[in-house]
């Protein structure tokens, strides 16, 4: 486990109690979480868990992260037609 702290957070997005978050973790690595658990945990795994409702993707920098965030905020108003 990776112990992390909060970067950033998007509460309640896409739905009600969700969150997208940006996480730095203790190794260096930043991890982009969304779903109702990951964006608020206090350690992450060492392994990613991409699954499309609750899961977190490690990157090697902020940018990486806030990029692949920002990218998955404007897939979802796209489909929302926000």
């Amino acid at each position: 486990m990776v112990k992390v702290e909060r970067i950033e957070i998007r509460e309640d997005f896409p739905n009600r109690d969700e969150a997208y978050a940006l996480l730095r973790g203790e190794d260096g690595r930043v991890a982009f979480a969304w779903g109702w658990e990951f964006p608020y945990a206090d350690e992450l795994p060492e392994e990613e868990n991409p699954d499309g409702s609750n899961g977190f993707e490690w990157h090697d920098s902020e940018d990486a992260a806030r990029a692949a965030m920002q990218a998955a905020v404007k897939a979802w108003e796209a489909v929302r037609g926000n």
